[in-house]
């Protein structure tokens, strides 16, 4: 863990310069300083999951983790904001809003993959293929579940402290065919992701090891 301390402060300091562009810049999309920052939890929680021993500090950290995992990939649910921007590209200012709402996304779900992968390599380093596979699906599902609740009924993570009674009232009547289908096809666009992810990390460390041999 010392050894990334670098790669862990990069890391933040490009999410703070990133707040701070938006926070200082008039755009029409100031959330993505509220929705970056939650994005960046699931990565700390990840990493302090990561480096204690105490196995009820790793539960305890590992259930924050996919408590606020989702908040990652709902940012791909930002990009419905488009439609107040309009999607013409052919006007300069657009190139600008464009590129400040996609940056932001991109951050947000790199974090979240990020954050899933040091999940995978704490918890299931010399496990086979197979139980990952299981893993992701399962976490994909889990999280287009959470995004659902976020989109469209507005939930937080934090509501499961705050408003329990209330979260389980809004699960129980969130079971409608319209949920069913937009987790079905969000878990898929996540899965996808993080099988990339995965096997691209795997992919530049055998490429960097032939290269030592």
């Amino acid at each position: 863990m010392r050894s990334n301390t670098k790669n862990i402060l990069v890391i933040h300091l490009i999410v703070l310069l990133f707040i701070l562009f938006v926070y200082f810049t008039p755009t029409h999309f100031t959330f993505l300083m509220w929705n970056v920052f939650l994005a960046l939890l699931p990565l700390d929680f990840a990493l302090l999951a990561a480096k204690f021993q105490n196995k009820f500090m790793v539960l305890l950290f590992a259930l924050f983790w996919l408590l606020f995992f989702p908040n990652t990939m709902y940012m791909i649910t930002d990009f419905i904001h488009l439609q107040y921007i309009s999607t013409a590209l052919d006007v300069r200012y657009q190139y600008f809003n464009y590129s400040v709402l996609s940056a932001g996304i991109f951050i947000g779900v790199t974090l979240g993959v990020l954050s899933m992968e040091i999940m995978l390599r704490r918890f299931f380093k010399h496990d086979g293929d197979v139980l990952k596979w299981v893993c992701m699906f399962a976490l994909s599902m889990l999280s287009a579940f959470g995004i659902y609740l976020g989109r469209f009924l507005r939930l937080n993570s934090w509501d499961v402290f705050t408003m329990p009674k209330l979260v389980w009232q809004t699960v129980q009547a969130s079971m409608t065919d319209h949920m069913l289908t937009f987790v079905t096809l969000f878990a898929g666009v996540q899965f996808a992701i993080l099988v990339i992810y995965h096997y691209g990390g795997r992919l530049l460390t055998n490429l960097t090891l032939d290269k030592l041999e």
